[in-house]
């Protein structure tokens, strides 16, 4: 190939390219729309009917950096042909052709500064504007300078001609209608006896409030043909707050303000860095008893006879239960058991009549095998996922209906939505104008839907299902959509649309979305949540009144669950956090006083263990020692005792020794059955037996001092016996006399000269302290005595 073709080549493509460009309408080269000029529709007619009138009305603001000298707003509307489904949801063809009409005549701006809006109105006929069959067109709001557009706002425009659905079937559409909120409390109380509730926050207390979003979901799905799918926990929360409660201080939870512990040192998270507020003294009152209140009761005369559903308390997220237990990494479905029987208490309570507890709401809708059979074997009868995850097994040129079989199950039904609205649900209907656009957007997918095959048997049907958290824009616009299309919908409930056979053809489950798996709890959050449920089931147990600590805790652990956390995993973890130091700072209220050693005297013995229980309720355990070395120490079975509320116990653990020596003990809490209820508490015994040998020569020496003792005791008698009365000049008695330091002792012979009775009248045994040894010629054994100059001073 010679060298020059290829640049010719490239150069035919961009000329071909730059063609294209110049022949697409004006409205598709928005060169200009960067100026920072936006077109708000801020009220529109919703749908054009045969001999009425259409209004439109907006703004046009000016955020750029430049004055608008002169521009032309005008509408533009393509009416040679209805949009498709596909035309809808497609950008390029709901943007594309039209024509700008000239009645309405364009409104001229002038003077359009930088910050600054011009309103705009249109009010025009529909009838001239020659459209003939019923559908959705595309309409835009363009601005215009210089024979630019420089802004646009597009939308559509529904079109009902004269007896244009008179043969139309009213599709039938089920709508759930969500009170969900986010967990605001864990399982922290008063220690009064009515154990008054301490929330992390206060902020249900503007929820429930006028201009609330709870408060206006009310107001707004009042008098609506919907299913309301509410979470039995919020309904828990709101009667707590009307019966009174408290609020934790700002900044109180933050985990970075840890405690002191009893040995003054930091303990970990395990051991309860910083427990909860729990006392009137570092709570504060709540403020939202009477709005609370106040919303139970519109939301019960606000539902009236409308079907009602119950979540599983505290809308626990089925994916990811479903998931760890796939995986093997927990078994969870106690806890989703034990929520269903909440959720069914809370709403007797509240309603007093029954409600609906068998229906599934997966996060997202979206399903895999693991989640079908949990939902199922959790008892649903209903399961609702979106047409993203449960698609055709065959493509159609039709909307399938909304019922259909559940893949792999024996039972049950799928409750279907269509992706294509899913999508528009997820518009921010609170920016300006996009609650208008997605109203129009609405409409025009379902009037499409229904002209599909408008003679249907039964009817099409249709479920939507808006976010869980839906706020009162969106749920404004819902109404709306409702009410404008009044001519081809008609509300249903789940019931009568899960009553109809699942059509043919089936559905088949699609891959788990990506991105909805990335928003589920990670798997050391589910392994902690698991760990924290048999933690609580071992405390509890040793408790004589149980009730007073599962009561608030049960109900937070399944919090912990709540789909709710899904894309917020740090505040997942804060509450994780406040719920663990909670049951952590109830569970270091029982233990062991710590010994670094203990001593034992003898083979036999009893080591002394005191338990503490600062609980406001006794409590029953068991105390084990496990010697490290049996064959030196050998302990006692262990051994159940019941601790009075607020008083300590000491409890004797029996020894038996083999062998002097430290040994090195555990000391344990355990449960009545034997379950640890805490790590051991470790310390050393110190042991002084004595072995046979080492008795018999104690003994010995002692009966020898026995011995010697006894015979220098009787020695000492018979020498007293023996010696003669000694009285002074006196005549008195010498035993009476005062006492002379120069006197003779028997005792003392050898400190004192000898008196004038020298040489003594009888025999005395030779003193070991004496000065020499004696005299051979003094038959009496007496040494001579010694003179005055050797007298010690």
């Amino acid at each position: 190939m010679p060298r020059g073709r290829p640049a010719a080549i490239l150069i035919l493509i961009l000329a071909l390219a730059a063609g294209l460009l110049s022949m697409m309408p004006p409205n598709i080269a928005r060169a200009a729309d960067g100026d920072g000029i936006q077109v708000l529709i801020t009220r529109m007619t919703p749908v054009a009917k045969a001999g009425g009138t259409i209004t439109i009305e907006g703004q046009v603001l000016n955020s750029g950096t430049k004055t608008i000298d002169s521009a032309e707003v005008a509408v533009r509307l393509r009416t040679s042909e209805p949009l498709f489904r596909s035309g809808i949801s497609s950008a390029e063809d709901a943007q594309s052709g039209g024509t700008l009409l000239r009645d309405p005549k364009p409104v001229t701006l002038r003077n359009l500064a930088p910050g600054t809006a011009q309103p705009w109105t249109f009010t025009f006929r529909a009838d001239p504007l020659g459209l003939v069959e019923a559908g959705a067109y595309p309409l835009a709001i363009e601005a215009r300078a210089g024979g630019k557009t420089i802004g646009a706002a597009r939308t559509f425009l529904p079109w009902i001609p004269k007896n244009g659905l008179k043969d139309v079937k009213s599709m039938r559409i089920g709508m759930v209608w969500p009170l969900v909120d986010r967990p605001h409390r864990d399982g922290t109380t008063l220690g009064d006896e009515a154990q008054t509730p301490v929330f992390r926050d206060d902020d249900l207390a503007a929820l429930f409030a006028p201009g609330g979003r709870l408060y206006d979901l009310v107001n707004i799905g009042t008098g609506m043909k919907v299913d309301w799918v509410v979470d039995p926990e919020l309904l828990d929360s709101a009667t707590r707050m009307a019966g009174g409660y408290r609020v934790a201080p700002p900044g109180s939870l933050d985990p970075d303000k840890p405690k002191k512990s009893r040995d003054g040192k930091t303990p970990s998270d395990e051991d309860t860095a910083k427990a909860t507020p729990n006392q009137i003294e570092n709570t504060l009152a709540g403020g939202g008893g009477q709005v609370a209140a106040g919303w139970l009761d519109r939301l019960k005369t606000g539902i009236g006879a409308q079907p009602v559903i119950a979540l599983p308390y505290a809308d626990p997220d089925l994916a990811a239960v479903a998931h760890a237990l796939d995986a093997g990494k927990a078994d969870l479905r106690p806890q989703l058991s034990e929520a269903q029987a909440e959720a069914a208490t809370v709403m007797q309570r509240t309603f007093a009549r029954p409600v609906r507890n068998d229906v599934a709401w997966p996060a997202g809708g979206a399903l895999d095998p693991s989640i079908v059979d949990l939902a199922i074997g959790n008892g649903a009868s209903t399961v609702l996922t979106s047409g993203a995850s449960l698609p055709p097994t065959k493509e159609l040129n039709v909307t399938p209906l909304a019922t259909a079989a559940l893949p792999g199950a024996d039972k049950g039904t799928a409750l279907v939505t269509d992706p294509d609205i899913d999508k528009t649900l997820t518009a921010d209907t609170r920016a300006p104008g996009q609650s208008v656009l997605t109203t129009q957007q609405l409409l025009a997918e379902l009037l499409t839907i229904a002209l599909q095959e408008p003679t249907l048997k039964p009817a099409r049907s249709l479920l939507i299902a808006p976010p869980r958290t839906m706020d009162a824009s969106l749920a404004g616009v819902l109404k709306d959509v409702m009410n404008a299309s009044v001519d081809w919908t008609h509300g249903a409930t789940l019931a009568e649309l899960a009553a109809e056979p699942a059509p043919l053809p089936a559905r088949k489950l699609a891959g788990y979305p990506k991105d909805v798996r990335a928003g589920e709890p990670s798997e050391q959050y589910i392994a902690e949540t698991d760990n924290l449920v048999r933690s609580m089931q071992t405390f509890a147990s040793i408790l004589t009144r149980p009730e007073r600590v599962t009561g608030p805790f049960n109900p937070a652990l399944l919090r912990l669950l709540s789909t709710q956390w899904r894309g917020d995993p740090r505040g997942a973890d804060r509450y994780r956090l406040g719920v663990t130091r909670g049951l952590r700072e109830l569970e270091s209220l029982v233990y062991i006083i710590r010994r670094t050693g203990v001593t034992l005297s003898g083979e036999e013995g009893n080591i002394p263990v005191t338990v503490v229980n600062n609980l406001q309720q006794p409590v029953t355990v068991r105390i084990a020692a496990v010697s490290h070395q049996p064959n030196r120490l050998k302990l006692g079975d262990a051994t159940t005792v019941t601790v009075p509320d607020g008083r300590r116990r000491e409890v004797p653990i029996s020894a038996k020794s083999a062998a002097n020596g430290k040994v090195m003990v555990d000391v344990q809490l355990l449960t009545p059955d034997g379950r640890a209820v805490k790590t051991p508490e470790s310390f050393f015994v110190n042991t002084t037996t004595i072995d046979a040998l080492t008795r018999w020569i104690i003994g010995g020496l002692a009966f020898l001092l026995a011995v010697f003792s006894l015979r220098a005791f009787l020695r000492k008698r018979r020498e007293a016996a023996l010696a003669p009365d000694t009285n002074g000049e006196d005549g008195e008695d010498r035993d009476d006399a005062p006492s002379d330091p120069d006197s003779f002792d028997d005792t003392e012979n050898d400190r004192h000269e000898p008196t004038s009775g020298w040489p003594p009248p009888h025999p005395v045994a030779p003193h070991a302290g004496g000065n020499g040894p004696p005299d051979p010629a003094d038959p009496r054994g007496h040494t001579p005595s010694r003179s005055t100059t050797d007298r010690p001073e």
